[in-house]
Parts: structure tokens; sequence; C-alpha cells
């Protein structure tokens, strides 16, 4: 029945005894503290993430409100684009038929400058100057 107490210590007087008692208070106290910073922590660390929950879904439901208005302008710009094109009349891609003096590019896509009415090309001529 004594082979449980083998590993205990022997105790040579009261004052060795009260010592251990205090060191053993002390300890439980650091315990206690510890215990309850980290409650503390934690509790402070779930109000950050509630927070940060809080603050990620107005953000993402101010992006999706964001993204909803751009798609109703981008089908708005699209749906007019096509009325337009549609309601337009048929142009002749033939610059053939186009009369000369409304021709502002070259068949290399190079602008082709002022023209007289009888066509000639005056981007060369200088210009006149004003006083």
């Amino acid at each position: 029945m004594n082979e449980g107490y083998i590993n205990v210590a022997r105790v040579e007087s009261d004052e060795d005894l009260e010592t251990a008692a205090v060191a053993g208070a002390a300890a439980v106290q650091r315990l206690i503290a510890d215990r309850n910073d980290l409650r503390n922590q934690l509790a402070a660390s779930r109000a950050a993430q509630e927070e940060l929950r809080q603050r990620f879904g107005m953000l993402h439901q101010h992006y999706i409100e964001l993204a909803k208005r751009v798609l109703a302008q981008l089908r708005h710009f699209d749906s007019t684009l096509r009325d337009a094109i549609r309601d337009r009349p048929e142009a002749s891609n033939d610059e053939a038929t186009m009369p000369a003096s409304m021709k502002q590019f070259d068949s290399s896509g190079l602008p082709m400058g002022p023209q007289s009415p009888n066509g000639v090309n005056h981007s060369n001529a200088a210009l006149p100057l004003e006083p």
C-alpha cells in the first residue's frame, strides 16, 4: 500500500512543505492567468473574424451590385448598337461609286488630305498663313 508514495519527495520540515505549497499555488495562479489570457485572445480573434466576415459580406454584395449595373449598361449598349446597325441604310463598300471629293483615305488607308472640287490632292501644298 505504500508503493504509491515512493515517488513523492520527502519533506524535511514544515517550512519546506509551506514553500512547496506556495510554489504550487503560484503555479496554479499562473496557469489560471494564462488560461484567462488565452480565452480573451480567443474571444478577440472570434470578434475580429466575425467583423471580417461581415465586411466581406458587405463588400461582396457591393461588387455583385456593381457587376449587375455594368452588365445592364453593356446590355443596353449592345441593344442600342444593334438597333443602330439594323436601322442604318445599307452602305456601299465600293469606293468607285463614291465621289472623289468625299474620299478621305487612299486604298492603303492613309489620309488623302484636302482636295479641290476637281479631285486634285493638295496635301503637299503650303497652307495659307494668317497675318
